[in-house]
């Protein structure tokens, strides 16, 4: 989100402005001022409200504002919300004219990365169209899921400016539907009033040949994990002729990608009853057969029999929601990885993986390393990956990069 600036006392500051000499003169002054109590020298877009300045006149939760830290430097323009204890949230790093205008902007580049430069839709028509604030859209995420579009929103700021989004979504995709979710945590940190429960769409996407029956707005996320698409895909390419174990399967699609790939045969577990249905209305969609079972992952691994399978996936659900949670999580991968690689025959396989955003990379791979010695396995990574190109990672907000994906070899 940064750009140099040689007035910036570091040279290149956090979110310094830009010159720019079209900007249509007095435009700028319709936005408030911010002041932080802090100087700026790291490039992270979030602020505390102990952070912040009380402004003099009080200003609308979720107003947008210019912001210049302790030294009156210019930070950009951000989201201001004092209801939230994440008060505010940055979207640019210089003085923006016209809101609605950049986020329109931002969304067209958005398409157009996916569209574009990607090209996702030659292989599939799910995947997300924007990742918060990795394509600079704070508390953002919105998912393609066929005709449907899914947005989940955690900014009181960015729920005020989804309106125009959405008409530009549907002169641009005629025939989709729309549908907003609210995760009820943030939409009371940030004072957000309670929407109409969505009705659910009823979808079908594709992906490598392959095809899901979806109900968009409903189950985990917003109802297809777009994230592992390339994950999948890696295990289509590793399953030939193994036995695989897909816990946690939710749609089934590592089991059905596994099937896909020449597997020798398939079992998809998942604890969610409906999810077990789920999984097998899509392999039979597909002409696929697979043995798909409802149970626990840790009951169904204690009860295994080792060796009996040589790739075992293990995609469990969001375990760790904030901090005070870590250490329990953490025990609870713990647990499950230690099982798989203690079950899995020797030269095996464990896909194994965590959507827990305050789980870093290294204290995923630490976990792994002492579930391998707790298990007396001898184990070596192969890939080390997180979710697709649609979901890019900003530098200056690691929390955008959430999911991780370890391929384990057991010798």
């Amino acid at each position: 989100m940064s750009r140099p600036n040689e007035n910036h006392p570091n040279g290149s500051g956090p979110h310094a402005s830009r010159p720019n000499a079209n900007r249509p003169k007095g435009q700028a002054a319709r936005l408030p001022e911010l002041r932080l109590k802090v100087r700026v020298h790291g490039r992270h877009p979030w602020f505390y409200r102990k952070m912040i300045t009380k402004p003099e006149q009080p200003l609308p939760a979720g107003s947008a504002c210019l912001v210049r830290d302790r030294d009156g430097s210019l930070v950009g323009t951000g989201f201001y919300n004092p209801r939230a204890e994440l008060a505010l949230r940055m979207f640019a790093d210089d003085i923006v004219p016209d809101v609605r205008a950049h986020f329109l902007q931002a969304l067209h580049g958005a398409v157009q990365l996916r569209e574009e430069a990607l090209a996702l839709p030659r292989v599939t028509d799910a995947y997300r169209l924007i990742h918060a604030e990795g394509d600079g859209c704070p508390g953002l995420v919105l998912d393609k899921l066929g005709h449907a579009f899914v947005a989940q929103v955690a900014s009181l700021g960015m729920l005020q400016q989804l309106e125009p989004l959405g008409e530009w979504l549907l002169r641009k995709y005629p025939g989709s539907k729309l549908v907003l979710l609210q995760d009820k945590d943030w939409a009371e940190r940030e004072g957000m009033e309670k929407l109409p429960r969505p009705v659910a769409v009823t979808t079908t996407v594709r992906e490598h040949g392959l095809t899901y029956a979806v109900q968009a707005g409903t189950g985990h996320k917003t109802g297809f994990f777009a994230d592992q698409r390339d994950n999948r895909w890696l295990v289509r390419q590793l399953s030939r002729g193994r036995a695989v174990l897909d816990l946690c399967c939710n749609s089934g699609g590592f089991a059905m990608n596994a099937i896909a790939g020449g597997a020798a045969k398939v079992v998809a577990a998942d604890l969610d009853e409906a999810m077990v249905e789920q999984t097998k209305t899509n392999a039979a969609q597909n002409k696929q057969t697979l043995t798909a079972v409802h149970g626990d992952a840790f009951e169904l691994l204690r009860e295994a029999q080792p060796g009996a399978h040589d790739l075992i996936v293990l995609d469990p659900p969001k375990w760790i929601h904030n901090k005070d949670e870590l250490e329990t999580g953490m025990g609870r991968y713990f647990d499950l990885n230690r099982l798989g690689l203690d079950k899995v025959a020797r030269g095996g396989l464990v896909v194994t993986c965590s959507c827990s955003g305050s789980v870093s990379e290294d204290s995923f791979v630490r976990m792994l390393r002492d579930a391998a010695a707790a298990a007396r396995r001898d184990a070596r990574i192969l890939y080390l990956r997180g979710a697709g190109a649609d979901h890019p990672v900003a530098l200056e907000c690691p929390e955008t990069r959430y999911l991780k994906v370890a391929v384990l070899q057991v010798r």
